[in-house]
């Protein structure tokens, strides 16, 4: 499975075969053949090995059941650690590449991703709020956006930040997207 992830992250889902897999981890490509049938087979297998990010989302701690920062906090550091770790940063990274790369890959992705939004929006600070799910896929999508930028595409400064000063400009800016309040769109003058 390591090979795979980091095959499939380092050239995307269409760019990697199972012959250049099974070179990488020195076994006969009918030997990978044999036990995930295609490509898609050995990439379900290794991106989901090592990750559950969906599950982090299932429950929030008890202590962060209120809407706040600790809540903005918890929820960038326990995101961006999957990508700030050696062992899940390859399949995260094999992931949002070929699910922006691959149309049924991407569908795939978003369904996780919304799995994903869903669960926090349920368990959240914010669930009893109309705008639970809005506001938990902003939040996503700034995080999936800035763990993009500093962990695939290496954008400076981001990239040479420390963890510790990345998430404190992180938590500021998430906690924004989950705090703000908009006037209800029948009720504002466009």
């Amino acid at each position: 499975m390591e090979s795979a992830l980091h095959l499939f992250a380092e050239h995307g889902y269409a760019r990697t075969t199972i012959r250049a897999i099974a070179e990488d981890a020195q076994v006969d490509p009918a030997l990978v053949h044999h036990f995930f049938d295609n490509k898609e087979g050995v990439f379900d297998a290794a991106v989901n090995s090592p990750l559950s990010v969906s599950s982090v989302f299932d429950e929030l701690p008890p202590d962060m059941a209120d809407a706040g920062t600790a809540e903005a906090a918890w929820l960038a550091r326990a995101y961006l650690s999957f990508w700030e770790s050696e062992e899940t940063r390859y399949g995260m990274t094999a992931i949002y590449r070929a699910g922006l790369a691959d149309s049924a890959t991407s569908e795939r992705l978003r369904a996780r991703v919304e799995e994903s939004t869903k669960n926090w929006a349920a368990n959240s600070g914010y669930r009893d709020h109309p705008d639970a799910e809005t506001r938990a896929a902003l939040a996503s999508g700034h995080l999936v956006g800035l763990a993009l930028m500093r962990y695939v595409l290496k954008v400076h400064p981001l990239a040479e930040m420390d963890f510790e000063e990345f998430l404190a400009w992180v938590v500021p800016a998430l906690e924004l997207r989950l705090s703000t309040e908009l006037e209800p769109r029948s009720a504002r003058k466009d």
